[in-house]
């Protein structure tokens, strides 16, 4: 059984990606990562079985309904499942009405949760059969949990985290004006309500900004580490923090990493307050800085965090971080506001979805179209879509990614690198006490032309 993994951003979701594949290639499947802008020229040319992909929105749509009828099963594992709204785009009940409205239901194979939260809705709502809605927990955060931690950089480094949220505003990869409320709108949100929010993210974002740079000047002897959401670009906050020493911005490496050598972690309505709690370490919420809307476009980074109601009182829970954290109820959190959004803290999110997807039988073909790649897997291609494909096809996908990434430096962050992949498999199997050269990661090859892809394999060798 061969089956790929769409890759939406390496830097955040590339490991979890990895910790599958392993779990699956230890199941005898052959496991091929595909980076997500490859995936309309790449899929037809790997021979699979199965795709697992990274989002079910109106956006992809009609490419995954290209994959199906080609016989793809389809399988959906969200990038972006934990943090929801209460209203909106991207609330339980919004999302399993999409997915039954919108023609997802008929061409999925299943569907894996993050969290009870969700899977409820979606049963709730009969958007797809029982038997179809899996729940799994997300395999990113299986790093998280105490039995695969010790693969984190665990060297503890005193710096004060601040994670930023703002690509709404600050994006490095929609590039024309307006891109990112266009697709929030796209995916069900009221426009007059996105206005709003926009209206008042912006207010948040330049206090937050001046916050940081009012901390840094308070505590000159505290390192601050700021780390940007990883679709922001960091050079607005290179610009307002440049003056202070003692300031590093630094969106690189895992956050899991960062977080876990963090003294405590300071934020505003982000997701990252959740694997703040997984780790052990105080999420901290400037509370004092939101706005009625803000506050309520996503609520769980709130509740599972240690509020600040002033300045004042984040220099005071800073200057006692150790004591703060002793008394932050960390198990209790979980057990009230987490585990319904993000499911176990038990390491076997993976292992849970290796499970279905090789327990899944059925008598399809691989897939293999070398004219699908030339139409980018569109019954109506573009004539950008057709370029893109006939190159990839003529050059292969490794070719044409790296000439792309020179004019767009921006994509570089999407590639996916074999040596990486390769030797975080064999870290992962060493410590399960497996073989580590037992597990291999190269780049894929097209089973047509035998050109070099974008896409990586893993395989386990006999």
């Amino acid at each position: 059984m061969r089956i790929g993994l769409v890759v939406d951003h390496p830097k955040r979701d590339l490991p979890g990606a990895v910790m599958l594949g392993y779990q699956l290639a230890r199941r005898g499947a052959s496991v091929v990562l595909v980076p997500m802008y490859e995936q309309a020229v790449d899929v037809p040319r790997l021979g699979l079985d199965a795709l697992v992909v990274n989002y079910a929105r109106p956006v992809n749509l009609d490419l995954m309904r290209s994959f199906a009828k080609a016989g793809l099963a389809l399988y959906v594992l969200d990038t972006e499942g934990g943090v929801l709204a209460e209203k909106g785009g991207n609330s339980p009940p919004a999302m399993a009405a999409h997915i039954k409205d919108s023609g997802y239901a008929e061409i999925l194979a299943g569907y894996f949760f993050w969290g009870s939260r969700l899977h409820d809705a979606f049963l709730t709502a009969g958007t797809m059969q029982p038997e179809q809605l899996h729940l799994t927990g997300c395999p990113r955060f299986d790093f998280a949990a105490p039995r695969w931690r010790a693969l984190l950089d665990g060297e503890s480094r005193g710096y004060l985290l601040v994670n930023a949220n703002f690509p709404l505003l600050n994006s490095r990869f929609t590039g024309k004006p307006g891109g990112e409320r266009e697709a929030m709108v796209r995916a069900g949100w009221d426009g007059a309500y996105v206005d709003r929010f926009i209206a008042d993210l912006k207010q948040v974002f330049t206090s937050y900004l001046a916050e940081i740079e009012r901390l840094a000047a308070a505590r000159p002897n505290q390192h601050i580490l700021v780390r940007p959401h990883p679709f922001e670009s960091e050079d607005v906050y290179r610009t307002a923090l440049a003056r202070h020493a003692n300031v590093v911005i630094d969106g690189t490496g895992s956050v899991l990493d960062r977080i876990r050598n963090a003294a405590a972690v300071v934020h505003l309505n982000c997701g990252t307050a959740v694997e703040s709690v997984l780790l052990g370490k105080l999420p901290l919420q400037l509370e004092y800085l939101n706005t009625p809307t803000t506050a309520a476009h996503a609520v769980l980074p709130a509740r599972v965090s240690r509020p600040v109601g002033s300045f004042d009182q984040l220099l005071g829970a800073i200057d006692q971080v150790e004591r703060e954290t002793e008394t932050f109820d960390f198990a209790g959190v979980h057990a009230a506001d987490i585990e319904a959004f993000f499911h176990l803290n038990d390491g076997q999110a993976a292992e849970r979805v290796a499970d279905v997807l090789t327990r899944a039988t059925g008598s399809r073909r691989p897939y293999v179209s070398l004219l699908a790649t030339v139409k980018g897997t569109r019954a109506r291609p573009s004539l950008g879509q057709i370029v893109k494909g006939t190159a990839s096809a003529a050059l292969g996908s490794a070719v044409t990614e790296r000439l792309r990434s020179r004019f767009n430096p921006a994509r570089r962050d999407k590639r996916i690198e074999p040596d990486f992949v390769k030797t975080l498999l064999q870290r992962i199997a060493a410590h399960d006490r497996a073989s580590p050269s037992q597990f291999t990661a190269r780049r894929a090859h097209c089973a047509t032309t035998g050109l070099p892809l974008a896409s990586i394999a893993i395989e386990r060798v006999p």
